[in-house]
């Protein structure tokens, strides 16, 4: 028999049951549709955070510390980076400067008679404590003003997510009173706004001189020292940032304080841009593949439904099978048009499927202001998942309608 007319006859028995062909391919069409819209909201979520970044390269690496719980992204917050560290690292080959990070415990904002309360931690906002150089950096672009200066208290740089928190009454030459925790106030000027947000859930920020900061712990040697819990480390140039990194991982792994300071479940990571990112797209990777696994559940249901439709369709059509064999239809025919059918069924399920994969992704990011990504190699997959499904599906009925005995079949009403 040959392939197109299995494809009409398989067609007319397509047809001819539309409520039940429908709902047979339904399954095919949740379980694609399921995976493609986690692949797209996925790769939008991925697109936005990291898209910038890959636009441009950068001379600048973190050093953070990490445990196993936290998948190397730095959430893990340790006062393990010393005074002694930060200089040791200065005087490193092929490095421009280091900037501390440390919090500071302020409870309350107040400016313009308005008054924040919530600082520190996962608070309203933050206070950080950090050097000048950090905002001479690609990735925090001064939009107004300037950084403030070195060694200068009673200055400012402020993020525009704390902008936003005043509703945009914040401008460069106000003034912010800090409250510290022990109730100290502090007034400062701010010098500038910076746009520093790198994806990463950045909270509203005021950006002061260290001079601010006070957290000291007892070093190695015995010493107080201030000890910070991130730092910022900016190359001298792109073609030695390789080697930087490289020598600075092999300080604070054999030499630094914060070797000896750190747990014994913690490391110590120097990132380049480009690390980070290519971590978190791994992670973000891991988890829409986990995600579009659980979707796919619905595939091995729908192949279950078209399964038992084949088989339902192979009990009804046993006269005409007998009648087609009776006029010479091999074997093979018959497996090949009872497979046609089915493998029409699991592709219709899967350019549907897409089909509505797309549209809901599309509306997801829509909402959420994330780039469009067309995910094409699952689209690709998805297909064929499709076609694979209907032979799956469609094996045994086939085999079954083959081995029908034609005269039963032709004495079945």
């Amino acid at each position: 028999m040959k392939l197109t007319e299995s494809l009409r006859i398989s067609w007319r028995a397509i047809t001819g049951h539309k409520l039940r062909s429908t709902l047979t391919t339904l399954g095919i069409v949740l379980g694609i549709g399921a995976v493609i819209v986690f692949m797209v909201l996925g790769g939008a979520f991925e697109q936005d955070i990291v898209g910038e970044f890959e636009q441009e390269e950068s001379t600048s690496m973190q050093v953070l510390t990490t445990t196993d719980s936290n998948f190397g992204q730095g959430g893990f917050q340790s006062n393990i980076y010393t005074q002694s560290d930060i200089e040791a690292v200065e005087n490193i080959e092929g490095v421009d400067w280091v900037a501390p990070d440390g919090d500071l415990s302020v409870v309350q904002l107040r400016h313009g008679g308005e008054t924040v309360t919530g600082g520190g931690g996962l608070g309203s906002f933050s206070v950080t404590a950090t050097a000048p150089e950090r905002f001479d950096h690609g990735l925090f672009e001064m939009v107004d003003g300037e950084p403030f200066e070195e060694g200068q208290r009673g200055q400012a740089v402020v993020n525009e997510e704390l902008v936003d928190l005043y509703d945009g009454d914040v401008e460069v030459g106000d003034e912010i009173d800090l409250v510290f925790k022990d109730g100290m106030t502090e007034t400062v000027t701010v010098t500038g706004i910076v746009n520093d947000d790198t994806g990463n859930g950045i909270p509203p920020r005021v950006h002061v001189d260290t001079g601010y900061y006070q957290t000291k712990i007892d070093d190695p040697d015995g010493n107080r020292e201030r000890a910070y819990s991130f730092l910022l480390v900016n190359a001298e140039s792109l073609d030695t940032v390789d080697q930087t990194q490289q020598r600075v991982q092999e300080y604070f792994d054999a030499e630094s304080d914060a070797a000896q300071l750190k747990g014994d479940d913690q490391g110590i990571d120097v990132q380049t841009v480009e690390d980070a990112v290519e971590q978190f797209q791994s992670i973000v990777n891991q988890i829409a593949v986990l995600l579009g696994g659980i979707a796919g559940i619905s595939l091995i249901v729908g192949s279950i439904g078209i399964a038992n439709i084949m088989i339902v369709s192979v009990t009804e059509r046993t006269r005409e099978i007998g009648i087609m064999k009776a006029v010479g239809a091999r074997k093979r025919d018959i497996i090949q048009l009872f497979l046609v059918e089915a493998v029409i069924l699991g592709s219709i399920g899967a350019v549907l499927g897409v089909m509505a994969g797309l549209g809901v992704g599309y509306v997801g990011v829509s909402i959420t202001g994330w780039p469009m990504v067309y995910p094409i190699n699952w689209i690709l997959i998805a297909v064929a998942v499709g076609g694979f499904v209907g032979v799956f599906s469609g094996l045994y009925p086939a085999w079954r309608a083959a081995r029908v005995d034609p005269i039963q079949a032709l004495r079945r009403e």
